[in-house]
C-alpha cells in the first residue's frame, strides 16, 4: 500500500501548488504532472488486480496465437489487435488501458469538479482507482461515460450534445456490454425520478427479500452472455453493508441539499441529474446483495460521486442549515461561530468516512487484490 499512498501524496502536492499558481501554462503543466503518478502506478503494474493474469493477460496471449475469444467485446479485441502490431507482450495493453482510464477520469475531475482535491481523494479513498486495476474493460467503459457526462449536464442541451453522448456510450458498449445502462442517463436530467420516498423503502425491501428476487433476475439474463452469472458461486450476491450504507448516506445528504434548494427555488438541472444518478447507485448497490451482476452495474453510477459530492457541498444552503441546527440543538450552541465553515466541515467528514471505508476494503481485506504491488520491470520485487 506504500506505493499507492506515495502516488496519492505526489499527485495532491502538484494539485495544491497548481491551485496557488496564477499563470495558466504553469497550472496546466502541474495538472498534467498530477496525472502521471496515477498513470505510472497503473501502467507499470504486474499481476496486480484479480483479473490481471487469468483474464486479461490470458486473453491477450490467446489472441496473439491467432485464437478467438467469444466472450470478449469487439472493441477490446480491436485494442488487443492494435497492441499485437507492436509487441507480443501484454504490457502495452495495460499501458494503453491505464492511459485511457486515468486520463478520462482526471480530465473529468479537472473540468467538472467543484473541488479537484476532494474529487481526487474520493477517487482514491472510495476505491474507484483500485477497481480500475482489476475491472479493466468495465472501467474503460465507465470512464468514457463519466467523460461524456459533460454533454448532458448543461442547463441547455442541444440535440448535438445528446448525439455526442450517445456516440460515446456506444463506444463504451463495444468495450463492455454492461455499459448499455449508461443510456439511462439521457432521461435523468430533466425530472427528479429517484425520490427518497420510494428509493429508501425500496432499498430496505430489497434487503429483506434478498435471494427471493433471483428468479426475476434469471428471466432477464438467462438468454444473454451474462447467463453465466446464474451458475455456481456467481449466483449469489455480494452483501456489502458498508457500500450500501455509504451510498445511502451520500444519497440522503444529496437529497437533503437538493430539497432545501428546491424549496428556495435555486435548484439546477445538474442537481437533478446527479441526484438521480446517486439514487440509481443506491438501488443497484442494494440489488448487488441479490446478485453480483448488479454490483457491477452499480459502478457506472457510484463513480459519479467523485464529482457529485463536491458539487452538492458547494450547494449547501448555509442559512437553512443554521436554522435546522438551531432547532436540533435548541440554540444551546452558537452556530454563527462555525456557520461559514459548514462546507469545509462537511468535506472533512466525507474524507474521514471514505478513509474508514478504504481502511476496511483495500487495506484490511485487500479488495481487488492490489497488494502486494509488483512492476513489469521487476516481477520478483513485492511492495506492501
Amino acid at each position: 500500500m506504500i506505493v499507492y499512498i506515495v502516488m496519492l501524496l505526489i499527485s495532491l502536492t502538484f494539485l495544491v501548488i497548481a491551485q496557488k499558481v496564477e499563470k495558466k501554462p504553469i497550472k496546466i503543466i502541474l495538472y498534467i504532472l498530477a496525472v502521471i503518478p496515477f498513470f505510472a502506478v497503473s501502467a507499470c503494474r504486474y499481476d496486480v488486480g484479480t483479473d490481471y493474469l487469468n483474464r486479461y493477460s490470458a486473453a491477450f496471449n490467446r489472441m496473439s496465437q491467432g485464437k478467438d475469444i467469444r466472450n470478449l467485446e469487439i472493441g477490446f479485441k480491436l485494442l488487443i489487435k492494435f497492441c499485437l502490431i507492436f509487441t507480443q507482450s501484454p504490457n502495452l495493453m495495460f499501458v494503453i488501458t491505464s492511459g485511457i482510464i486515468i486520463v478520462l477520469i482526471m480530465t473529468t475531475i479537472y473540468t467538472k469538479s467543484k473541488n479537484i482535491i476532494l474529487s481526487v481523494l474520493v477517487f482514491f479513498l472510495g476505491g474507484f482507482f483500485f477497481e480500475s486495476l482489476n475491472l479493466v474493460r468495465q472501467y474503460i467503459s465507465i470512464s468514457i461515460i463519466l467523460f461524456a457526462y459533460r454533454f448532458i449536464s448543461k442547463e441547455k442541451n442541444g440535440i448535438k450534445n445528446y448525439i455526442i453522448y450517445i456516440l460515446c456510450n456506444t463506444i463504451a458498449v463495444l468495450i463492455h456490454n454492461s455499459s448499455a445502462v449508461g443510456f439511462i442517463l439521457l432521461f435523468m436530467n430533466k425530472k427528479m425520478l429517484t425520490n427518497w420516498k420510494w428509493v429508501i423503502p425500496c432499498s430496505v425491501l430489497i434487503i429483506i427479500l434478498n435471494q427471493r428476487l433471483i428468479n426475476f433476475v434469471a428471466l432477464i439474463v438467462q438468454h444473454t452472455r451474462f447467463g453465466i452469472y446464474l451458475t455456481g458461486e456467481l449466483l449469489v450476491g455480494e452483501v456489502s453493508i458498508l457500500h450500501i450504507l455509504e451510498n445511502a448516506l451520500v444519497y440522503l445528504f444529496m437529497s437533503y441539499i437538493y430539497y432545501k434548494n428546491k424549496k428556495a427555488n435555486t435548484t439546477e438541472r445538474e442537481s437533478v441529474l446527479l441526484l438521480n444518478i446517486q439514487g440509481l447507485a443506491l438501488i443497484t448497490t442494494t440489488l448487488g446483495s441479490v446478485h453480483i451482476l448488479f454490483s457491477r452495474i452499480a459502478l457506472y453510477f457510484s463513480i459519479f460521486q467523485i464529482i457529485s459530492i463536491p458539487y452538492f457541498i458547494t450547494k449547501i444552503p448555509v442559512e437553512e442549515i443554521k436554522k435546522d441546527l438551531n432547532k436540533i440543538l435548541k440554540n444551546r450552541v452558537n452556530i454563527e461561530k462555525f456557520a461559514c465553515k459548514i462546507p469545509l466541515i462537511t468535506a472533512v467528514i466525507f474524507v474521514l468516512g471514505f478513509m474508514g471505508l478504504f481502511s476496511y476494503t483495500n487495506i484490511k481485506n485487500n479488495d481487488n487484490e492490489v497488494v502486494p504491488y509488483k512492476t513489469i520491470f521487476n516481477h520478483e520485487l513485492k511492495i506492501n
